[in-house]
């Protein structure tokens, strides 16, 4: 389970890095005191990518680990495929939600950033422990 855990973070972590530099050089992305100062603002941005690395791994971490427990499925470890694909969806979709949000509703922003953060943990780990019930489930009953 910890190699599907880390795949997932560095399926966020890298990611997010390759989005964090599409919008600070290319779309120039960034608040307005920060405006000319490219680097400054991307060197904040990694700083925001560690955190959010931390914070949805973390998350995704334990409750895949508590539904695992819960749930007696211990036979066998998340995929780590499926760890990097959801690692880099986490971020691709956290990059329009929040432009979207920042756009719409500025001053509900750091809602729907902390919206964000709570149902991308939750759906994460609801597909990982799935995806874990399902491995199970398939070799309990073989199909031949």
């Amino acid at each position: 389970m910890r190699r599907a855990i880390l795949v997932f973070m560095l399926g966020i972590f890298f990611s997010a890095l390759f989005t964090a530099a599409i919008s600070v050089y290319l779309f120039h992305d960034v608040d307005k005191d920060q405006i000319g100062h490219w680097n400054e603002a991307f060197v904040g941005q990694c700083a925001e990518i560690v955190l959010f690395t931390l914070v949805i791994g973390g998350g995704v971490g334990l409750l895949t680990m508590l539904g695992r427990y819960l749930f007696h499925l211990r036979e066998y470890s998340p995929r780590t495929m499926l760890g990097l694909f959801l690692g880099i969806g986490v971020t691709v979709f956290q990059y329009p939600w929040e432009f979207t949000a920042r756009r719409e509703f500025p001053g509900l922003a750091d809602i729907s950033r902390a919206l964000y953060l709570v149902a991308a943990i939750a759906i994460c780990a609801i597909i990982i422990v799935r995806d874990n019930f399902r491995q199970t489930k398939a070799s309990q009953h073989p199909t031949t």
